[in-house]
């Protein structure tokens, strides 16, 4: 009898010793299980120019589910968000770790590459008509009206990227949740098993983007002195300055430097 007893607890130690812990798996997603629709990749000219602009550059083909614009989405890799309103719940902030913590966990690919790719779309169609709302300091009311109208009228525009750069936290934030202690950390970590919660886990970006507009017709002569000194703005909806230049009566240039986010892959957490 005592060596059955002392057999079954060496049995139950042994089975709660050797049971596996369980860890964050992300699976890719459908775009039919989430509400993407002003996220979906569009088909035409614009996505277009945008996928040949990238594939020539990095030498792949992203295989990505959304389609992000810069500082005026709210979110970034690692972000939690409610996959019917597409609110954020939660951002690699909650995890408690440093932005130099953080970057040295992303697994990154870049390229510069300096390729010029013509668009023939409206550039609005890119940054949305809402968003194309530039003041520049000093100039009057009537020039600031000329510039936004040679923007949104312009039918013909061509792009120049600067480096694309690729990363993905896919398996540095499976390591980062399946260990995390801190308070916040173990409420990102509910969040990111919400069933009702998708993540985005890698995101392609341009570090800068220049765009050569023709206008309709020539611009003023006022206009065309203020582009000369080659003035900068900084939009409500973006963080990094948007700088303008004068090529010819009839063309300019907008140039926005910093990280620009173009596309993003949306998966789920499951536990395994």
């Amino acid at each position: 009898m005592k060596r059955l007893i002392i057999f079954l607890i060496i049995s139950t130690c042994f089975c709660k010793c050797t049971q596996r812990k369980q860890t964050i798996d992300f699976v890719d997603l459908n775009q039919t299980e989430f509400d993407a629709k002003q996220f979906k990749l569009p088909y035409g000219k614009m996505i277009d120019s945008v996928k040949h602009l990238h594939d020539s550059c990095m030498g792949i083909s992203f295989d990505a589910n959304a389609i992000l614009v810069g500082a005026k989405d709210s979110f970034f890799i690692g972000s939690i968000l409610n996959k019917k309103s597409m609110q954020v719940i939660s951002t690699l902030n909650d995890l408690g770790l440093t932005q130099n913590e953080m970057v040295s966990q992303f697994n990154m690919i870049t390229n510069p590459c300096y390729e010029k790719k013509a668009l023939h779309f409206p550039l609005k169609s890119i940054v949305g008509e809402k968003y194309v709302v530039v003041e520049l300091p000093g100039v009057d009311k009537a020039m600031n009206e000329e510039l936004n109208n040679a923007i949104l009228t312009s039918k013909n525009e061509e792009m120049e990227t600067g480096s694309w750069i690729y990363l993905d936290l896919n398996a540095a934030l499976k390591n980062i949740v399946d260990t995390i202690k801190s308070a916040t950390g173990l409420q990102y970590r509910k969040n990111l098993l919400d069933t009702s919660n998708i993540v985005l886990t890698a995101v392609e970006s341009i570090m800068r983007v220049s765009f050569r507009i023709d206008t309709e017709k020539d611009m003023s002569e006022k206009l065309q002195a203020v582009l000369l000194n080659k003035p900068s703005v900084l939009l409500p909806n973006y963080k990094d300055p948007i700088k303008f230049f004068f090529i010819s009566p009839k063309r300019l240039q907008v140039t926005i430097e910093g990280f620009f986010p173009v596309i993003g892959k949306f998966m789920k957490a499951e536990l395994k």
